[in-house]
């Protein structure tokens, strides 16, 4: 199971972005600034063993959270869930 420690604190997003990846899930978190509307957390989700540049488009999947330590931890729980549902025999 993903902490919600494991992703570090909202100050560390204003500058990078995170890629971890947890039993065959790869992931990424990072800020995302719309043209319109709100900056918000990304997340995109996706099979290893491949990288994020190297894997299809067709097979990520990503959502949005606020961009607050409360989207983070909201982030976290999308992480697990998507986890069990996608990745659990």
């Amino acid at each position: 199971m993903i902490a919600r420690t494991d992703i570090f604190n909202i100050n560390f997003y204003k500058k990078e972005r995170f890629h971890g990846s947890y039993k065959g899930m790869h992931y990424r978190i990072e800020k995302y600034a719309p043209e319109e509307g709100d900056t918000v957390l990304r997340v995109t989700v996706w099979p290893g063993p491949y990288n994020f540049d190297t894997t299809p488009d067709e097979q990520k999947t990503s959502a949005s959270y606020p961009f607050t330590d409360d989207g983070l931890t909201e982030v976290c729980d999308y992480l697990n869930k998507f986890h069990t549902e996608h990745f659990c025999d």
